[in-house]
């Protein structure tokens, strides 16, 4: 979580949906980007700015869209709230519903013995999960909506499957049975939230949660219904909801109460820069990528950490295994998704692991015989240029700081951090909040932007201080990339 952060995205998909989340902001006003228009508002009574969105039915462009949004926003946390239909007969219209889990329930095989779902499944945040029951248990909520349904109103905190089809059919119809059949437990259904939660579980840093107000039972009444006002109420339950959640959500930047004496003086030690007496040697990225899978491809960071002193060297007959711990490393931690396909390849020197899908996207892991460990991604993309966005790349470098850290090889006393950007032509300096999509950037070179690794700090200090960490790391690459003849 960027709890540095006063800044929130919600998404909605239908008109209804983002009038009712509208309504609890003040003064909202217009915010374009990259063709997406947001608006902007302070939520009452919180110290919060909620950037609000609508993505449109379908989980195709809620996954455009979310993606879009954390980039653009970088937010403490997202959110995606609006209706749905009910599964179960306990859940009844004007309910909300907390998504603890999506499923995807369009995936699949077809064979003579019939449909065999293959569904893809999303948990929600446990922050945000957290602070939805509190909401939920204290029930203050119920306060804002009409007295007449206030002690009506039940939460429950269930899975939800996410389809492309508007259900709306009896309960002996085929899509329902297969429903029941191989997600009995969801209790809810919707378009969205697969393409929701699967892009926001990639963003690794922020928090995402889908709250849906139900307003139909999706058994062939909801015209009826509908003709009844309870879309409107349904978005308006979960707006309400939403919004209490948002208000419990600790301010920025607030103290963690309860934590032990020695994880405070932990936190609070200071971080110590250790000068090398000369450069730790590194490999880059194109000294590690064998000539088979290297492309040149789109810009890219990388980050490495070389050990200091060098550990004991990996023995050869552990590379194979490295190379596969990495590749699922790397999907557990969503910097790999299940689509994308991963090639790992090994030698004696370097264990590492790579991938480039149809977007362009491209994305590495390695650990080399050394101790070094690696990483690397395509920079953010909006249109024409890749964008080195300054609060972006400390975030991105954060995490993966603690993705390295998570390599289960090697560790050594002390590491020199080394960050470098290469295929540097098509790259512009700027917020991504202002980059033109339709203008392209280019450098007179495209040589790589390499920031040796000439200090070191104690290994301890990756999960300590992260943060501070990416924050040094993110100024020396902007001061070599906007000063190209001090970079080595």
């Amino acid at each position: 979580m960027n709890e540095a952060s006063d800044k929130i995205v919600v998404l909605t998909a239908l008109p209804l949906e983002y009038q009712a989340v509208r309504r609890l902001l003040e003064s909202p006003r217009r915010v374009d980007h990259a063709g997406t228009i947001f608006e902007q508002g302070r939520l009452a009574g919180t110290s919060y700015t909620v950037y609000l969105t609508a993505t449109g039915p379908g989980n195709d462009s809620a996954a455009a869209i979310t993606e879009r949004a954390v980039s653009f926003v970088q937010p403490r946390a997202i959110f995606f709230a609006g209706i749905a239909g009910a599964l179960k007969a306990d859940i009844s219209p004007g309910d909300v519903v907390v998504a603890t889990e999506v499923h995807a329930y369009h995936g699949g095989k077809q064979d003579p013995d019939g449909f065999k779902a293959r569904s893809r499944s999303w948990e929600a945040s446990y922050q945000l999960q957290q602070v939805a029951q509190y909401v939920a248990n204290v029930g203050t909520w119920r306060e804002k909506l009409p007295a007449e349904v206030r002690a009506s109103t039940s939460v429950h905190f269930k899975p939800i499957v996410a389809g492309d089809v508007v259900l709306n059919a009896p309960q002996e119809s085929s899509l329902r049975t297969f429903l029941d059949h191989h997600y009995n437990g969801a209790v809810a259904v919707e378009m969205e939230g697969a393409g929701f939660a699967s892009a926001a579980h990639k963003t690794q840093a922020v928090p995402h949660l889908m709250i849906r107000g139900i307003s139909d039972r999706a058994d062939g009444t909801k015209q009826n219904t509908d003709g009844q006002g309870l879309q409107e109420a349904a978005a308006s339950h979960a707006a309400q909801f939403l919004a209490e959640v948002i208000a419990q959500i600790a301010p920025p930047s607030a103290p963690v109460v309860g934590a032990d004496s020695t994880t405070s003086r932990r936190s609070s030690d200071e971080l110590v820069w250790q000068p090398l007496a000369q450069p730790a040697v590194v490999s880059w990225r194109k000294d590690l990528v064998p000539m088979s899978a290297y492309t040149s491809g789109p810009s890219l960071l990388e980050l490495h950490l070389a050990p200091v002193p060098s550990t004991s060297r990996v023995p050869a007959v552990r590379m194979p295994q490295l190379a596969a711990e990495l590749v699922d490393l790397g999907r557990a931690e969503g910097f790999f998704t299940n689509l994308e396909r991963v090639e790992a390849h090994d030698s004696a020197e370097v264990a590492l692991v790579t991938v480039r899908d149809h977007r362009g996207r491209s994305a590495g892991l390695a650990i080399t015989r050394s101790g070094q460990r690696s990483a690397w991604e395509s920079l953010p993309n909006p249109g024409m240029t890749y964008v080195l966005d300054e609060a972006h790349t400390r975030d991105r470098i954060a995490i993966l700081l603690t993705l390295l850290d998570s390599i289960d090889g090697p560790t050594a006393s002390s590491y020199a951090p080394a960050v470098a950007i290469e295929n540097t032509r098509m790259v512009t300096a700027e917020r991504l909040s202002e980059v033109n999509p339709n203008r392209a950037s280019l450098r007179v070179t495209d040589a790589p932007i390499e920031v040796e690794p000439e200090e070191a700090f104690d290994a301890e200090a990756i999960s300590t201080h992260s943060r501070e960490v990416a924050e040094e790391l993110t100024a020396r690459l902007l001061y070599s990339f906007r000063n190209p003849r001090r970079h080595r």
